[in-house]
């Protein structure tokens, strides 16, 4: 099975200096956008000097570049390390990633999705967060559709599932901060499963 990739390992304990710059970095970008975050606000943050930051980082871009890596692998892991990766029915598995992404949404993406936040402020000036979105986005796509597969009918084929999961996904972190409720995420992906779910057992009994 394609799987995203998670992050790096790392030995426990402070986080070093590079990775403090990357977790402030990404929570600022997550609350202000690529575009109103400033260097200097991730340096003041992360507690570190500017020396530090030109150590790792040529530009701001490059940092955003990290902070998105990094943001990807942590919920892409995040996703694909529940329970329901064990089971050995594929629908069965299916069907349990569903209810963990639901599970654990809230805490996903209670900040909102990083993302989704890059292609609406950063993309358009930046090539290389362009072809950064891309690849991930694709990436996930891909995984999620492999995982949906069992669940795919002749209506909705298993790359129309990945689609709809991902839109449901963020769809549901927009209607999440407008309402302030982050429960929306867990009650709108439930709902994405039940239809699934039926639409899949029809199936079932039509075979």
């Amino acid at each position: 099975m394609v799987r995203p990739r998670r992050p790096e390992s790392r030995a426990p304990g402070r986080p070093g200096t590079r990775e403090r710059l990357v977790r402030a970095a990404e929570e600022l970008m997550l609350r202000d956008g690529y575009s109103a975050t400033r260097v200097d606000d991730v340096i003041r943050r992360a507690k570190l000097t500017k020396g530090s930051f030109y150590h790792f980082f040529d530009s701001k871009e490059a940092l955003g570049l990290a902070a998105l890596e990094h943001y990807y692998s942590d919920r892409a892991a995040r996703l694909a390390s529940g329970r329901y990766a064990g089971e050995p029915d594929p629908r069965r598995r299916a069907q349990g990633f569903i209810d963990h992404a639901a599970d654990v949404g809230e805490d996903l993406w209670k900040m909102g999705c990083l993302l989704a936040s890059f292609a609406a402020d950063a993309a358009g000036s930046s090539p290389a967060i362009s072809r950064a979105l891309r690849k991930r986005t694709d990436e996930l796509r891909a995984w999620v559709m492999e995982v949906l597969a069992p669940l795919a009918t002749a209506e909705a084929g298993a790359a129309e599932l990945a689609e709809q999961f991902l839109v449901c996904v963020e769809g549901s972190i927009v209607l999440a901060r407008i309402h302030g409720d982050p429960g929306y995420l867990r009650r709108a992906i439930t709902r994405f499963g039940r239809q699934l779910g039926k639409a899949a057992g029809a199936r079932a009994r039509r075979g």
